[in-house]
């Protein structure tokens, strides 16, 4: 059977079975989820003590759960850690493509959300997984203490010409479309050189940008009602030379929504922050030291 979110059958046997073996060595002692929702299967890796606080995490557009193996390490020493692949995206759910409604988006993940952690919890998600974390926190606000934003869509304009840019360069075979995902998430800063792990994720985020025929639907701007509607503490981070969104006016618009959140506009850095791991981290600790993660008006 052709799964359509792949340019072909191949390729998307090619991704299924990287995926398998990268979760196998690097994550061997998590566990595998699947979680039936209204819209199909829901993808879920879950590492860390039961007893622990629990957090979310949701990737961003031709990603999947398997990104956030680095964060999952760091944050499941001290966190009982759910990592979702979202519908339609390349991962192991289902591969309906649910209109960016805050209904819809919000509708799917309570249904995983409840069978999966069964009550309130923090929710991290990058770009995309960020504007259906936003959705979610305003649509069932009781159940996110903290809301935490990498790079997230939904707060500023997307940028049309990089897009382009990128979609010329994938002309080139592979070196081009190594330029191209470099472009497009970059500028990245490298502190320190990338892990094994790290490398490894490069090569499979390569591979899947190769196989896998991304969303092109609309994805719109939440409007104030939404922001106003999360109860839980709200962090957001972006780079202000992100190539794929407006940064700049993402973090400003917040700042002016939602005054009492916690915004950092990072001046050197693109759509990939540099030290994931360890800012999710900082960010979850610092509220679960202080508490208090719940704001009201």
């Amino acid at each position: 059977m052709t799964d359509r979110r792949f340019r072909s059958n191949s390729g998307a046997v090619e991704v299924r079975e990287a995926y398998e073996t990268l979760l196998t060595r690097y994550l061997p002692s998590s566990q595998r989820h699947t979680i039936p929702t209204s819209i199909g299967d829901i993808a879920a890796i879950t590492s860390g003590s039961p007893d622990a606080p629990p957090v979310v995490l949701l990737h961003g557009s031709g990603s999947t759960a398997l990104a956030w193996a680095p964060t999952i390490l760091r944050l499941s020493t001290t966190h009982r850690v759910h990592a979702l692949d979202l519908p339609g995206e390349p991962g192991q759910s289902t591969p309906a493509r649910v209109p960016f409604t805050v209904h819809d988006q919000a509708s799917w993940l309570y249904e995983a959300h409840k069978e999966l952690v069964g009550g309130p919890a923090a929710y991290i998600g990058v770009s995309v997984g960020g504007w259906i974390a936003t959705a979610f926190a305003a649509s069932y606000p009781d159940q996110v203490t903290h809301l935490v934003l990498h790079s997230s869509s939904g707060f500023g304009p997307r940028k049309i010409v990089p897009l382009m840019v990128a979609g010329l360069l994938t002309a080139l075979g592979e070196p081009g479309r190594r330029r191209a995902l470099s472009y497009l998430t970059g500028p990245q800063v490298r502190n320190k050189p990338r892990s094994e792990i790290q490398q490894q994720l490069d090569l499979y985020a390569l591979r899947t940008f190769a196989h896998f025929s991304p969303r092109t639907d609309a994805l719109p701007e939440h409007p104030t009602e939404v922001l106003r509607s999360i109860h839980g503490r709200l962090t957001a981070t972006f780079g202000a030379k992100d190539r794929m969104l407006d940064a700049v006016a993402a973090a400003r618009r917040i700042r002016a929504e939602v005054p009492s959140a916690a915004v950092e506009l990072r001046p050197d850095e693109g759509h990939i922050l540099s030290d994931q791991p360890a800012l999710a981290y900082s960010q979850l600790t610092r509220c679960d030291v202080q508490g208090g993660c719940f704001r009201s008006w």
